[in-house]
């Protein structure tokens, strides 16, 4: 609605409103030949007034857009609009006096002209203020369903992810063979797999969770991985404390993680490794070595698209991927706390 807005139907109803009350103002509706001259450069001025108005209001709005930024856009789109409508009312008032209409002194004439603009700027920033507020009330819920669709979404393919037969088999066979060769190893396997199915149950209905969190179940996770793969998978968290309350959408690294054990080739002798850390821009970034699986189907691509859509929803900097000849990275925009709405 910014920049392609359809507002024709505003357009021919203001300045007909405008021209309405001023005539009726001006006492004008009893027409004769030089009223009518004075009809006609009233209509043409507040016409040309209402079409750079508008000009202003839309430059304004790109200048200050969202819902965040409704005061200072309000103020802005006023003031301007007011000192353009007194610049148009003064130049009208002195081309009505080529035509012999003598106002009264210059003083009472620029105090009438000012108290004018008030109302006319007034009326003609409110409807465009009014509709573009709407706008964004509408398109907060729509984003705000969008968003719920995808965590939605993610939950579930998270849930069925980890809860498949395929995951279950895996970490029961892992569990087993542990007991019988190390009791020790077993009990913690089992308290971090513990963990993980926790984080996922108290984590399905939240937009967002603090990055603390997220790094407290992804341990969890790759404690999993590193117990199966034992030397065939390595990691490295490196995310300093002070970013911990940062905010970032739950499961991601967990979706970034299972892309790379379930796209790559390792082993003992050529070992996966993931490196999770803080960037100079202060972004998570996700990285592991790259050996590729050879394809036997299409890839869905589904766990990135899904990062990226709620990212994008949640308004924020774009995630970046980034895939070279060794390796494969992922940079992650780290969310203030204090983001609006950030668990609703």
């Amino acid at each position: 609605m910014s920049s392609t807005i359809k507002d024709t139907w505003l357009r021919i109803t203001c300045p007909f409103i405008l021209i309405s009350l001023s005539l009726v103002s001006q006492q004008l509706l009893a027409l004769n030949v030089d009223k009518a001259i004075i009809a006609a450069r009233l209509i043409f001025f507040i016409v040309l007034n209402f079409e750079l108005a508008r000009v202003i209001i839309l430059l304004v709005r790109s200048r200050f857009p969202g819902l965040a930024l409704t005061k200072r856009r309000i103020v802005t789109s006023s003031i301007l609009s007011v000192l353009l409508t007194f610049v148009v009312i003064s130049l009208s008032t002195w081309v009505s006096r080529l035509y012999g209409d003598k106002p009264v002194s210059f003083f009472d004439e620029t105090v009438l002209n000012f108290l004018q603009s008030f109302w006319i700027g007034a009326l003609i920033v409110a409807p465009y203020e009014v509709l573009y507020f709407y706008y964004l009330l509408l398109r907060s819920e729509k984003e705000k369903e969008q968003l719920q669709k995808a965590t939605i979404e993610s939950r579930l393919h998270s849930l069925q992810a980890q809860i498949n037969p395929h995951f279950l088999f895996n970490s029961l066979n892992t569990l087993a063979a542990l007991t019988v060769k190390d009791p020790y190893k077993a009990e913690a396997f089992t308290i971090e797999m513990s963990a993980v199915y926790r984080y996922l149950l108290l984590n399905n209905t939240q937009r967002l969770t603090t990055v603390k969190n997220e790094l407290d179940f992804i341990h969890s996770f790759l404690h999993l991985l590193k117990t199966r793969f034992d030397e065939g998978f390595t990691y490295c968290v490196d995310v300093d404390p002070a970013f911990h309350a940062y905010l970032m959408p739950p499961l991601t690294l967990q979706i970034l993680v299972e892309n790379a054990v379930k796209h790559n080739n390792f082993s003992d002798y050529a070992p996966l490794h993931l490196h999770i850390s803080v960037d100079d821009d202060q972004q998570l970034v996700v990285t592991n070595t790259l050996q590729k699986k050879a394809q036997t189907g299409p890839a869905s691509g589904y766990g990135l698209s899904n990062i990226i859509s709620r990212y994008n929803l949640l308004q924020q900097r774009e995630v970046m991927v980034i895939e070279s000849a060794n390796e494969f990275k992922v940079v992650l925009p780290l969310i203030s706390s204090v983001y609006e709405g950030a668990y609703c």
